[in-house]
């Protein structure tokens, strides 16, 4: 059996009493690496130790045979347990046994159409939802399914205990950021992330891979199977040896793929949407991101795919889309809700939400904090850009105030004693007038 630790514990201790409080949804957030499927594990082993049937769904095949095998360390008595696909449950509503308890992985898919159907099928049973990013990018919330939340630590917690692997990020940024478009789910059309990789030099990938992580078992994440083959193709033409896999590839194919990669035998393994979610490699030291995304989950799940713990072992992200421009650093402290948000929320370059500011180190290309005066990796010398930045919003500032005295000073005048259209407008901002008097005045005085 697993053992548990403290805070594991504790989020299934809250779950549980979050229950019989009488929420009849209960969302519990924890971090990508945290270790969800050994709480739910053990959810399901004291539902089921007190005569409960539970049911378990979740989107991918994957993720099934994976929390089959964390029930079966977790001595869960498995007929007990309906564990599906949300597709095959939907299905099977009919001749499925009714439980007495839904859990459900990965939950920021629980708005889907599929998901619903089953919620509403058993509405009347307690339902479970794990997620370690509950973020939509249309904005809406979850508070219609799930009436309570119970959070776990956060991911800074979790690297100062032992408990994630600490990181460097590198933003070694590559391709036309310019080609991409909006679709209407609020995330980047193919087409224009298509655009956006003819822009890449392949060369460099190769190069910051080598300059970074090299030798590192590492994760490459694309946004198509073309553009993930040609990517594994540089590889092995560079001499390392990479391989593609996504979910169209044949099982056995892929099952000969994930072990060689898991075993070693593959350095490089480039995917497309296969090794975001639920699957564990601990020894996987490298990501390198090639996918740009507007969708936190998405970035999350894929940043931290290498921060699974092991003893001394320091992540290498590499994110040459600049997705971290958007979302910060993966150990960023985000506020989840139920709530709705902001729809497409886009946050400003070198900020992130929650989080502090942000800065690319031009030596060694490392992320770190802007208020950082020396790079902690290379020792770069922040002083004269700080100094720059300084003097730039010290001029902004006078600029400011100088143009706050000439509005004072013109606004002391009659309307008749200004002698051009800059004091009119000037006057009228000061005087609060309307833009409308404005034109007036000066076509009064034959000034247009």
């Amino acid at each position: 059996m697993y053992k548990l630790f403290d805070y594991q514990r504790k989020l299934v201790t809250e779950a549980r009493n979050a229950l019989a409080q009488g929420n009849k949804g209960v969302l519990i957030v924890s971090p990508p690496g945290s270790g969800k499927s050994i709480v739910i594990a053990e959810i399901a082993r004291l539902a089921v130790k007190r005569g409960r049937h539970v049911l378990f769904f979740v989107h991918r095949q994957e993720l099934v045979k994976q929390i089959k095998d964390s029930f079966k360390k977790q001595n869960v008595d498995l007929t007990h347990c309906t564990i599906m696909t949300v597709g095959k449950v939907a299905n099977r509503l009919n001749i499925l046994p009714k439980p007495n308890l839904i859990i459900v992985d990965e939950s920021q898919h629980s708005r889907a159409k599929t998901y619903r159907k089953i919620f509403d099928y058993y509405a009347g049973v307690p339902k479970l939802g794990f997620s370690g990013s509950p973020w939509r990018l249309s904005g809406k919330g979850f508070k219609d399914i799930y009436s309570a939340m119970v959070q776990g630590p956060t991911t800074k917690w979790l690297i100062e205990h032992h408990k994630l692997a600490p990181f460097t990020l590198y933003g070694y940024q590559l391709g036309d950021k310019s080609t991409l478009k909006h679709s209407s789910t609020g995330d980047y059309t193919k087409q224009s992330i298509d655009d956006f990789t003819r822009s890449i030099i392949h060369g460099d990938i190769i190069k910051s891979w080598l300059k970074f992580a090299k030798d590192r078992k590492t994760i490459v994440y694309c946004h198509s199977i073309s553009f993930s083959k040609i990517v594994a193709r540089e590889f092995r033409d560079a001499g390392i040896n990479a391989a593609h896999v996504d979910s169209h590839t044949p099982a056995q194919r892929r099952k000969e793929i994930m072990d060689s990669f898991k075993q070693g035998r593959i350095k490089v393994l480039c995917n497309v949407n296969l090794v975001s979610e639920g699957w564990n490699v601990p020894d996987c030291s490298c990501i390198v991101l090639l996918r740009p995304t507007e969708s936190l989950v998405v970035y999350l799940q894929q940043a931290m795919r290498a921060m699974r713990y092991q003893p001394n072992k320091q992540a290498i992200i590499i994110d040459q889309v600049g997705n971290f421009k958007k979302f910060g650093l993966p150990d960023t402290d985000y506020h989840w809700s139920l709530e709705d948000r902001e729809k497409h929320p886009h946050k400003d370059e070198g900020t992130a939400a929650d989080g502090p500011a942000i800065k690319t180190c031009p030596e060694c290309f490392a992320v770190i904090e802007a208020s950082k005066v020396t790079c902690p990796l290379c020792g770069h010398d922040f002083s004269a850009e700080i100094r720059k930045i300084k003097q730039k919003k010290d001029q902004k500032l006078q600029a400011i105030k100088a143009q706050q005295i000439h509005i004072n000073y013109i606004s002391t005048k009659k309307p008749g004693e200004l002698s051009n259209i800059h004091e009119l407008s000037l006057y009228a901002k000061a005087r609060g007038y309307k833009h409308g008097w404005i034109f007036y005045q000066a076509k009064k005085r034959g000034w247009l």
